[in-house]
């Protein structure tokens, strides 16, 4: 998604070229330089304006949407650049539109600007899904290493915050982050009771309100409760192996389903954008009540075979 920041930018700078080159077309020959930089500074200006917009609002909004714009901050052009979320979002917002425009401007159809959008809004959200898998799959890894610090530093006789501050400081990954942050929290005054909460909200693993309830329990009688977070860990470690042999096991039923699931959508994706007679045949009545019926069909048989494998898994 980050490559859709230069996208934006460039199309902002070269739609607002023909007004910097007014200003330039006085000046020495030597002045490109000066002219691309006036480009990009007024290319920025309009994304910031466009990220004062409710449309912009709402793409922040969402958990897609906020995603990506964080991951585009991150980007070394917009950092570079010096980008904020509110400007990052304006550019997803623009390169999804003109990429729109352009698509609808090369097949000469409005319909494929719209299938164009809506394959680049699907993109967005599925890399968003497939990050939160990752993450997930990163912290229950993570978790039986974490389980293990905190039982040898409570049983060193380190408080819970010094604890949590060692694994915070120590440890890699998505889950020492959340450890680290609850290690700020503490210093900050926010009470113990409170930064364990948030910890076992922001923990999205299995187990996590037992963790919680055994730091509670550990700050308020003093026990380390050594026993308790080793068989923790062995427990965390057998569940990430029952888990990775459920993938291996469904993997092929996975891909099926997968593929099932979006040969309606890419084929009629494509025929609208390559058949002229799908297209006349589409902007009919009939023809978007079938495309209408298709769709809810694939998507009520994607929702039962989602329930039927999160009951299995």
């Amino acid at each position: 998604m980050e490559g859709l920041l230069p996208l934006a930018v460039c199309c902002l700078a070269l739609v607002s070229s023909s007004l910097a080159l007014r200003s330039a077309s006085e000046t020495p020959p030597g002045a490109a330089g000066r002219v691309a930089r006036l480009a990009t500074r007024r290319a920025l200006a309009a994304l910031r304006a466009l990220s004062r917009t409710r449309l912009v609002d709402w793409v922040l909004s969402t958990g897609p949407g906020s995603a990506a714009a964080r991951e585009m901050c991150s980007a070394p052009l917009a950092r570079g650049l010096g980008v904020a979320p509110d400007a990052a979002a304006a550019a997803l917002v623009a390169g999804v539109l003109l990429s729109s425009a352009l698509a609808g401007l090369l097949f000469l159809t409005p319909l494929a600007s719209i299938v164009v959008g809506a394959a680049l809004c699907a993109l967005v959200a599925a890399r968003d899904a497939a990050g939160r898998r990752r993450r997930r799959r990163e912290t229950l890894a993570e978790m039986p290493g974490i389980y293990r610090t905190l039982s040898v530093a409570m049983a060193s006789g380190q408080t819970l915050a010094q604890a949590v501050e060692y694994v915070g400081a120590h440890e890699r990954g998505p889950a020492a982050e959340v450890f680290a942050r609850m290690s700020l929290r503490l210093r900050c005054g926010v009470s113990t009771e409170d930064a364990v909460a948030l910890l076992a909200g922001e923990l999205d693993v299995p187990g996590s309100q037992l963790l919680a309830a055994a730091l509670v329990i550990s700050h308020r009688t003093g026990s380390p409760l050594r026993d308790l977070l080793l068989r923790s860990a062995r427990l965390a470690e057998r569940q990430g192996e029952f888990e990775r042999m459920l993938v291996v096991r469904t993997a092929q039923v996975r891909l099926s389903v997968r593929i099932v699931c979006l040969l309606p959508v890419v084929m009629v994706g494509t025929l609208t954008l390559v058949s002229p007679d799908f297209q006349q045949g589409l902007l009919t009545p009939v023809g978007m009540g079938c495309v209408a019926v298709a769709m809810g069909l694939d998507g009520v048989a994607l929702a039962l075979i989602r329930r039927i494998m999160r009951g299995v898994g």
